[in-house]
């Protein structure tokens, strides 16, 4: 009995507790008791350790005023609550709007207390507030909130002047004073700033197109990969930092097309994959030696199988160095843009790839974390040496996330963000906003505040990077404008031109698969602007500001297999049938092609290829067009398709095998769709 309770779990579920106006999840918490500090009052039974049963509640959904009482509520037992609230409180409620009910509540206190000396409960949460999450209060030019907030604790220290503890309402209106002042040097400083690089941009002119003044190659085969990666590291590591964490919520990174910015600090990182993923693609098929050579030019100077060979070797041993540094955003930008179209079907390049070159790229690629699970990602991190701040990181943040105590601290992380967003994505559309009775859903707040904590430790973990600066690197890295899929599918058939020829929208099928845009647009109907009424198309590094982290199709990669999580198995997750759900994306063939446009949709086990069809159309803003002038088919891989039958189940009809990704085609115009009653299977896409 006694080994039985010593090995059973020391944390249990229980169940829930319904207030009015609130739901709370009971936990029992099994804590061994405090031995006596007299040894001789101790009986016989000292050998053996005792525990009693703790019970704790936490705050799964409420009203938001009873969210916002917990905040200043002093018998509240969960200990991260206010960091909980502080990381995802925007959701539902505004900055301006927090600071007003808070402050009343707690004048209202104040009006109830009879001591001396108040001592409000307030004043933690405010210092954490301005401590840890001032940038909630960044909003140019005149930073409102902020000035709010000022007003309120200018008002309170006069009110409560006597107060000597620390913090009190006087040290914080100061602390918020200096911050508002912070604020607006960074501005004046950006505003200068911003009028140099404007100049500089005259002064180029407008040189750079495509191709023509590509940097030259022999430059980047002449700097060592050593050299690069440590370069590529500084710049990502830099654009890391200054992510917002509350930006990658997936509500708020639904709405990044939105005229208000509102993910500018996720929207930098995704230009500079796209950059890293556009350098690389444009070392293999650009030709600088020709001044005069562009994208559409149809007779330029052409490298050789083993000349490309030789710079597809340097980028992977670029990416090996990449990983040696932990900078999984630009490894994953390098193999990404190996695996893309344009350079996968060059077979004779690949076929003089040294071997050794070939099993790095793959053991890169095997090893490389599970886009579906953010714990499979930390644990890849985190090993091998990885580094975080250990003795910077806050205790509440450490508890949340900790931290394997064999670690460096010599060095950092840089993660792939697309696996945060898109964790926090499916997050976003697998639990609702609110639950019966209109409540606030806190529970899926907290969860992704887990996932909001990592992130920030990993940032912490960046400034231990101490990587020189290489300014012809740069400035090789940053030389050169985006190319469009199109125009780097056209380079690659003048190097290596197709032994058939194909449909000229077939090459489409195959381009570089944009899985985090995708998985981006994924939506639970509900009433709020869904995250997928923000379209992506995966046609081109174009180099607009809309791209999207891309990762290559996994059904084109070279005999790779990925590895996929299990963790998180109460989630439905793309590429995984999870619980009798699972999501898919789905596009739309209308004749005119402009790219693979994805949307993202709950499917489960009772779904038939009707209601899949509709929805989809739904999704598309098609829904006035008829579902059964169309077909559901499961794109297996370049070549081979499955044809889902029109009465099928379509979670047990589809192949678990492959991606999970689907298009619809129209019949044409006058053609009766004809009835199927079995799949077929192995269609070929040429």
């Amino acid at each position: 009995m006694g080994k039985w309770e010593l090995t059973m779990n020391p944390v249990q579920e229980w169940g829930e507790e319904f207030e009015d106006g609130a739901i709370y999840g009971i936990t029992l918490r099994r804590e061994p008791v405090p031995s006596s500090p007299n040894p001789g009052a101790e009986g016989p039974c000292c050998a053996f350790v005792q525990y009693r049963t703790c019970k704790v509640r936490r705050l799964k959904a409420a009203t938001l005023d009873l969210l916002v009482n917990q905040i200043l509520n002093p018998e509240n037992q969960e200990q991260d609550y206010s960091r909980i609230f502080l990381s995802t409180y925007r959701t539902f409620i505004s900055t301006s709007k927090l600071i007003e009910l808070l402050f009343h509540r707690d004048n209202a206190a104040s009006d109830l207390d009879n001591s001396e000396c108040y001592n409000s409960p307030l004043l933690a949460f405010v210092q954490t507030w301005l401590d840890e999450y001032s940038e909630d209060f960044r909003d140019s030019p005149l930073h409102p909130a902020l000035r709010l907030l000022l007003d309120h604790l200018r008002i309170s220290s006069a009110v409560h002047h006597n107060m000597r503890s620390q913090p009190n309402f006087s040290s914080l209106a100061g602390q918020t004073e200096a911050l508002l002042k912070t604020f607006q040097n960074e501005e004046a400083d950006k505003d200068v700033s911003s009028a140099d690089e404007e100049q500089d941009e005259e002064a180029s002119g407008d040189e750079d197109s495509g191709c023509e003044n590509s940097p030259d190659q022999g430059g980047f085969m002449e700097f060592s990969a050593a050299a690069i990666a440590g370069q590529l590291t500084r710049m990502d590591s830099a654009l890391f930092v200054k992510v917002v964490p509350y930006q990658c919520l997936g509500c708020v990174w639904s709405q990044r097309d939105k005229k208000e910015n509102m993910s500018p600090t996720i929207r930098a990182t995704i230009v500079q994959f796209n950059a890293v993923t556009n350098r690389v693609i444009m070392s293999l098929l650009c030709q600088p030696t020709d001044a005069n050579f562009s994208p559409t030019s149809s007779n330029g100077p052409q490298t050789s199988p083993g000349q490309r060979a030789r710079i597809i070797e340097k980028w992977i041993r670029v990416a090996q160095d990449c990983r040696r540094l932990k900078n999984f955003s630009s490894l994953k930008a390098i193999l990404s843009a190996l695996q893309s179209n344009a350079v996968y079907r060059l077979r004779k390049t690949w076929a003089a790839v040294n071997r050794d070159s070939m099993a790095t790229f793959g053991n890169l690629w095997e090893t490389f974390p599970d886009e579906n699970c953010v714990l499979t990602n930390r644990e890849l991190l985190l090993e091998d040496g990885g580094a975080a701040a250990v003795n910077n990181i806050s205790p509440k943040i450490s508890k949340r996330c900790p931290i394997p105590r064999q670690m460096s601290a010599s060095s950092g992380v840089v993660p792939y963000l697309g696996t945060y967003l898109t964790v926090l994505t499916m997050l976003d559309t697998a639990l609702l906003d609110t639950v019966e009775g209109g409540l606030i859903n806190f529970e899926k707040r907290r969860r992704e505040f887990d996932v909001l904590s990592q992130i920030r430790v990993l940032q912490m973990s960046c400034s231990q990077y101490n990587l020189p600066h290489h300014s012809r690197i740069s400035a090789w890295l940053r030389g050169s404008k985006l190319l469009t899929d199109l125009e780097s599918y056209d380079l690659s058939r003048q190097l290596e031109p197709p032994v058939d020829l194909c449909s000229p929208t077939s090459w489409r099928h195959r381009t570089l698969t944009k899985k985090l845009s995708s998985l981006l647009t994924v939506s639970d109907g509900s009433k709020k602007v869904p995250a997928d009424q923000i379209s992506v198309s995966s046609a081109g590094s174009s180099g607009s500001e809309m791209e999207d982290l891309s990762c290559p199709n996994s059904t084109c990669s070279i005999g790779l297999q990925h590895k996929r999580s299990v963790s998180m198995t109460s989630l439905p997750l793309y590429n995984r049938q999870v619980d009798d759900s699972c999501i898919v994306r789905v596009s739309v063939e209308l004749g005119q092609s402009n790219g693979n446009m994805y949307k993202s949709i709950l499917l489960t086990s009772q779904d038939k290829t009707a209601h899949v069809i509709q929805r989809a159309l739904e999704k598309h803003h098609l829904e006035l067009m008829d579902w059964q002038d169309f077909t559901l088919t499961q794109l297996i891989s370049t070549e081979r398709e499955l044809l889902i039958p029109d009465k099928a189940n379509v979670f047990y009809a589809m192949s678990t095998t492959a991606n999970f990704d689907f298009v619809l085609r129209q019949y044409p115009k006058g053609q009766k769709k004809p009835l199927r009653a079995t799949c077929s299977l192995g269609r070929n896409t040429k």
